[in-house]
């Protein structure tokens, strides 16, 4: 939780620094700018990707139980 500031008290003023400063312009920063990839190799590297994952899933499929053998025959 966050504490309470002191009031100053009437009595006591706060130092003032030797010398006045100046305030120096506010400096404006760029931002970096992200390279992006272009949408199309987006879309067809989840393209690639979805059709991976469908490839192993039934690779695993048929290493589990080998096509045309199912338990209804």
């Amino acid at each position: 939780m966050a504490r309470k500031r002191r009031k100053p008290s009437t009595g006591r003023s706060k130092k003032k620094s030797k010398a006045p400063r100046k305030k120096s312009r506010s400096t404006v920063k760029k931002r970096k700018l992200r390279r992006r990839r272009p949408l199309g190799g987006e879309v067809a590297s989840a393209f690639r990707t979805a059709i991976d994952t469908i490839k192993d899933t039934d690779q695993l499929r048929n290493k589990m139980e080998p096509p045309a053998s199912s338990e209804t025959e």
